[in-house]
Order: structure tokens, then sequence, then C-alpha cells
């Protein structure tokens, strides 16, 4: 009996430790991760442990999300949910850009920004965000990222655009990312947009991150939209990684506690 227990117990280890090992990467180098399923008064808590928490301005209504809560953007502001700036926004190198979003009206000839750290101001050869913008062609969906040279003078913003397809009334996951290589736009777990580009990646200026709104720029608000599960990496995901973080909430419960919960179930068992 005691080794039919012992074989069991080593068999549901082996299976959890599988089970939780294709997500339990994704806190690596996580920034901040809002779910909007967190909100005391005004503040949103950032579950990456980080306390980059974000606050809640005046234009901004909780609605029902992808997963659990959201925010909407409800008028055109420069502010709208801001995290303050702090040395732990100033990514370099590599980063991960993550949101779901929800837009109620058509994509064709409008402008509306997701996450901006001073992109389109002076800070903006130090700077990230990503948007979508119709400038007469049709929808793009913008990626924007500081560089520097190797002194850390700042030589300008780069900047990635790919016709995009979502479609109004839908819930659309959307990511970019840079590898210190490679440049690339994700909807809905798919690369739209790729590009080889070498050189040193500068989101370090001094401005808040906004998400849903710009830095001086409220004509680009992403007024009626709709944002959940907005996140940022410093290194960028793997493709099988945004594919998992998709899924949401993705740091619910760690494995630690998992192994713990599980230990505990078993032990339960004669």
């Amino acid at each position: 009996m005691v080794r039919v227990f012992v074989s069991i117990a080593f068999s549901s280890i082996v299976m959890l430790l599988v089970a939780t090992s294709t997500s339990s990467g994704l806190d690596e180098d996580l920034v901040f991760y809002l779910t909007f399923d967190n909100i005391t008064d005004q503040t949103v808590v950032d579950k990456s442990g980080n306390g980059l928490n974000a606050e809640i301005f005046e234009n901004t209504e909780i609605v029902k999300g992808k997963y659990g809560e959201a925010i909407r953007i409800t008028s055109q502001r420069v502010d709208c949910v801001n995290i303050a700036s702090q040395e732990k926004l100033k990514v370099t190198g590599e980063i991960t850009m993550m949101l779901w979003i929800y837009y109620p009206e058509t994509w064709i000839g409008k402008r509306t920004h997701w996450f901006d750290k001073d992109c389109h101001t002076a800070g903006a050869a130090a700077s990230y965000g990503i948007q979508s913008g119709d400038i007469g062609g049709g929808p793009l969906i913008w990626l924007y990222l500081g560089s520097q040279d190797n002194q850390g003078n700042m030589i300008g913003r780069r900047t990635l655009a790919s016709p995009h397809k979502m479609v109004a009334k839908k819930w659309h996951h959307v990511a970019g990312s840079y590898d210190g290589e490679t440049i690339k736009i994700y909807v809905d777990g798919k690369v739209i947009g790729e590009e080889k580009e070498k050189f040193n990646l500068a989101g370090n200026n001094d401005a808040d991150v906004r998400i849903g709104c710009v830095k001086d720029r409220a004509h680009v608000t992403f007024v009626n939209g709709s944002i959940d599960e907005a996140a940022v990496w410093q290194r960028a995901l793997s493709d099988d990684e945004i594919t998992q973080a998709m899924a949401g909430n993705f740091l619910a419960v760690s494995p630690s506690d998992k192994v713990t919960t599980t230990w505990a179930d078993i032990k339960k068992h004669p």
C-alpha cells in the first residue's frame, strides 16, 4: 500500500510540474501587469510584485473585460490610467508590450493609442508605445521604440507599422516586441508584422506610462475603447509565450503554491 501511495504521489507531482512549467516563466523580467480586477479607490494594483500601481483619472470607467474587469476610456484627455514615472519603467535592450483591446467602432480613419511613454513629444527618442492609426491607407498597428548609441546618446525613434484586420465589437489580443534584432507585432497570437533591425532600445525617458491616452496628444485618446490584461516585460517573449499569456491572469497561482496544494491533497488519501 505504501509503495502504491508513493507511486501515485510521485506521478501526481511529475504531472503537476509538467502542467505548470509552460507558464512558470512568464514572471521573468515582468515590469508590470494590470488585470484591472484589483482596484481600490482609484488605484489599479500591479500584479507583477514590482509595486507599479496605476492611478485612474476621471475619463475612465470599469467595465466587463476579456477576463474579469477592464477599463473603458470615456473622453479625450492627456491623462487616463497612468503609472507614475519611476526607474522600473525605464525598459532598455528588449521589450514586450501586451494587452487585450475592444473597440465598438470601425478602425478605419481612426487613431487610437493604447500604450504611451511620451512617444510623440520631446521624449520620443527614449520611449515606447503601441497604437492603431489610419493616416489614409487603412488601419495600421504602429509600434514605437526609442533608440540610443553606444555612448547612451538618444538618436531617434524606431517605428514598425503593419496593416491589421481587427474588427469592431470583438476582443483582440495585441502585442509588440523587440529582442535586439527583430521587431514584431502580433494580433491574436499571430505575427502580422516583422522587421530585422539592430539598435539599442531606449525606453528610459522620465514620462509616465499612459494606458489609453497620450501625453500632449488628446486627439488620439482611445475614446470608447476598452483595455484589459495590460503588461510590459523587459525582454522579448517567444511566440509560444505570447500564446500562453493570452490565456489571461497568468500569475493567478504560482507553481510553488500549486505544488504545496497538491501535496496537501495527496496526504489526505490513505
